[in-house]
Parts: C-alpha cells; structure tokens; sequence
C-alpha cells in the first residue's frame, strides 16, 4: 500500500513523487542504470535526499530498497568537506615522493583572497577538495569557478579533486599531482 506522502500532483494530475519513483525503479533496473536516473534527477533539481531517506525508513524490507540505499550513499552528507580533507591528508602523507602542501592556506588572488585545500607555492598547484556538501549547486559550481579563475589569473594553477579522486582513485589523483608538480 503506498503512504499519502507517496503522491503529488502535477498539471492535475496525481503521480508519485520523485522518490517513490526511485524506489520503484531500484526494484527493476540494473545500478547502473539507477544512477544515471538519480543523476538525471539531480540535473532536473527534483532530487531531494531527505525525502528518499524519509521514504527508505518507510519501505524496510520493501523490494528495490537496500539497491537504491547503495545508490544514494554517494549523495550522503558523510563525504563532507573535513572528511575529504583527513582522507587527502592521508594520501598525501602516504606519497612520500610528493612534498607537503601548505593546507588551508589563503591565497591572493586578482580580485580577491581565497582559502585553499592544499597549495605547493613552488609549482604554483593549488587542489580545492569538493566534498558534496559544499559543492553540488549550481551556484557553488559557479563560484567554484570564479575562485579558480581568480586564482589563475595571477599565475597559480588550479586542480579541483572529487571524494573519488581522493578514496577510489588515490593512485591516479598521485599522478596528476606529480605531474603537475613536475
């Protein structure tokens, strides 16, 4: 039986919410395809994580459910800023051919003084860590964007890091980093 709480109404018409319709596809698509509907759901601004969370307390032991739960952990506020930053921090100290950076440092910029995740004063490289809490909007993006161009302006070059970069592709992110230091 479906909740109140699983409906709305669109041009008059009473359809299911986004999330319930989620959950009802995480019960007959393959994960992969899954995630692009939550990516495409994200691009529409109709995906709202509480409200799946809210439903998935709601649907215990309901088909589909424990496949759209590991769908969602990517979208879970657990991979936050602090938390990227500790796991970089770790990478790093595990690359010993790489020398330090500076963290959280502030950095002037054309226009204005930025504060960044990690800087090599030597190379110029700046890495900005976006955990996606803080870096999912397109307002983020968009100031995001406008830092690191700033930032470029006055010679510093600017290489943006995802939790993925960090945790699940460490060996390539190590990479990038030499070779940008290079």
């Amino acid at each position: 039986m479906l909740d109140p709480g699983d409906f709305t109404t669109s041009d008059g018409i009473r359809v299911t919410t986004p999330a319930r319709t989620l959950l009802d596809l995480s019960a007959v698509v393959h994960p992969q395809d899954l995630a692009a509907a939550l990516d495409r759901a994200e691009r529409l601004r109709i995906f709202d994580l509480t409200a799946v969370n809210e439903l998935l307390d709601r649907a215990q032991g309901r088909r589909g459910a424990a496949a759209l739960r590991r769908a969602i952990a990517g979208w879970e506020p657990s991979q936050e800023k602090s938390r990227l930053e500790r796991r970089f921090r770790e990478l790093m100290r595990a690359a010993r051919d790489i020398p330090s950076p500076l963290f959280n440092a502030l950095l002037d910029g054309e226009t204005a003084t930025h504060e960044v995740d990690a800087f090599w004063p030597e190379h110029h490289l700046v890495i900005q860590l976006d955990g996606f809490e803080y870096h999912r909007t397109r307002r983020d993006r968009e100031r995001d964007a406008a830092s690191d161009a700033d930032l470029e302006l006055v010679g510093r070059r600017v290489m943006r890091l995802t939790w993925d970069d960090v945790t699940v592709h460490g060996g390539r992110t190590l990479r990038r980093i030499r070779l940008a230091s290079a």
